[in-house]
Parts: structure tokens; C-alpha cells; sequence
């Protein structure tokens, strides 16, 4: 998902809490501050549009403002909400892909933190490390949100241009969150005339990988509902303790990398930082 389609602001998000809810009872106090003041903690919740850090977890976390979003009018007051309903924070979380092993109930807020420290390399060059990885064709690089750590690409190759948003980061500093990791979004019955969450948020295929140099790897398929419209996301543990994350938005199909492509870019040894 995009860093552009959920606002950042925190005024903006309860007004669409509150729009998508309706007459539906509201979210517990301090829901909104605690979902955001975890996501920065972890540097991959909110930033899992910034940075695709966590993507599994974060893409469903972020899907309830979208659909929020859909479902919220244009114009009109508000019913005033009346009782408490389940904070999302509190949705089951799945560990999918694990062979041999059941699912494995957690809490998005028991994932270890992270540290937050930049890589020593500034973000326009890791930008530039996977511009020189690309396949031919043009490419704009600018810094991301969090300096020394984050960056977005726009590479224009064959089938047209492609936005990736990538981070790098030490393993060792990185937000603990499981690889294949899904929350369970909580039930919101939308306005009359509007879509139900489920009709508008992407669904996931999420796949482990065992790299052969010994590191591992999770890459994510979301599918939008409308127009079927597809982003690809890698999230990479590397043999020697860097972690490389990168996800693409192709403007036309056609244009987007296979996942074992972003893999070997993620895994390739030229991150250095």
C-alpha cells in the first residue's frame, strides 16, 4: 500500500474511525494513539507503507483506516458512538507457512521493538544500490521517511514504470516481528450503501523462503479487489545480519519484478551498508 492512501495525521484518522463506525460503538479510549505509538516503536506498523517493513502485519493493520475510508461519508454529522468494541491491537495473530507446526497466537505488541539506528549509509545511497540492481531502464531515486534507512525508487523499465519502497536495516536492530506473520481484522459493520471491509481490502499470499546462502526470507502477494491490481513485497533475514526490504508498485502489470528476481536484488551482495 501506498504512503499516500491513509493519512497521517492522527485528527484525521479518529474522524474516519468515527465516519466508518457510524452507529457502531467506538473504539476504546486510546486505541488510536496506542496502535500509532506501537507502529513507531516497531518502525514497521505505520511504516509498513513507508518502509514494507513487517508488510504482513502491517498491510491488515493499515487495511482497517482504508476501509474505514471507503466506508466513511462525504459530508454529514456523525452518530455519537455509545459502548466499547474490540481494539485491534488485540486481534489473534497467525504464523502461516510454518510446516508442521500449528498457528501460533500472538499480540502485534509482543514484537520486539527494534533500536531504530540508521545503517551508516545515507538513503540516497541505498537507493541508488538498488537503482544499479534494477534492470535497465531509467530510474528517479529520493530518500524515504526515516533518514539512513528507507528510500523510494521510480524505475522506468520495458513494461512501464514501477515505484519500489525499500529499507535496510541490521538484522540484529530490526523490529522482531515472525516472518508470514497475519492479524485477524476485527468485525465492522459498514454505513448502508457503502462496502464491507472484507470488499475492499487486498488479500495476501505470503510464502517462506530458505535462501541457499543460509538466510530467510518472507514474499508477500497483495491483491487488490478493484481491478485485481497486484503489489509484491520481500522482506529478506540475510546470512550476514543485514535485513534488505522491498516492495514495488507496477503502473501496468506488465511491469513488475517475479519474486525471485526481488529476492536475489534483496539478497545480493552489493548491500553493504
Amino acid at each position: 500500500m501506498r504512503n499516500n492512501d491513509t493519512p497521517d495525521d492522527q485528527d484525521d484518522i479518529r474522524l474516519l474511525l468515527a465516519a466508518g463506525l457510524g452507529a457502531e460503538p467506538p473504539l476504546r479510549a486510546g486505541t488510536v494513539e496506542a496502535a500509532m505509538a506501537a507502529g513507531r516503536r516497531r518502525s514497521g506498523v505505520r511504516r509498513l507503507a513507508r518502509t514494507g517493513a513487517g508488510a504482513g502485519v502491517t498491510a491488515a493493520l493499515a487495511t482497517v483506516v482504508v476501509c474505514l475510508a471507503s466506508a466513511a461519508p462525504a459530508s454529514g454529522p456523525v452518530a455519537a458512538p455509545t459502548a466499547a468494541v474490540a481494539d485491534p491491537l488485540t486481534g489473534p495473530v497467525a504464523l502461516v507457512g510454518e510446516v508442521g507446526e500449528a498457528p501460533q497466537a500472538l499480540r502485534p505488541d509482543s514484537f520486539g521493538p527494534g533500536t531504530d539506528r540508521p545503517t551508516g549509509w545515507t538513503s540516497e545511497r541505498l537507493g541508488a544500490t538498488l537503482a544499479g540492481l534494477l534492470p535497465p531502464g531509467a530510474s528517479d531515486v529520493r530518500a524515504g521517511d526515516i533518514a539512513g534507512r528507507t528510500f523510494r525508487v521510480v524505475w522506468r523499465g520495458a513494461g512501464g514504470p514501477v515505484e519500489f519502497i525499500g529499507g535496510g536495516e541490521r538484522t540484529a536492530d530490526a523490529p522482531k516481528v515472525p516472518l508470514c506473520a497475519t492479524v485477524a481484522l476485527p468485525k465492522i459493520t459498514p454505513l448502508p450503501g457503502h462496502p464491507a471491509p472484507e470488499e475492499v481490502a487486498p488479500t495476501s499470499r505470503c510464502e517462506l523462503v530458505d535462501l541457499p546462502d543460509g538466510g530467510r526470507a518472507e514474499a508477500v502477494t497483495l491483491t487488490f479487489p478493484q481491478g485485481g491490481r497486484t503489489s509484491q513485497y520481500v522482506r529478506v533475514l540475510r546470512a550476514d545480519g543485514r535485513t534488505v526490504t522491498l516492495q514495488q508498485f507496477p503502473e501496468r502489470p506488465e511491469g513488475s519484478l517475479d519474486t525471485t528476481a526481488l529476492l536475489a536484488i534483496a539478497n545480493d551482495p552489493a548491500w553493504r551498508f
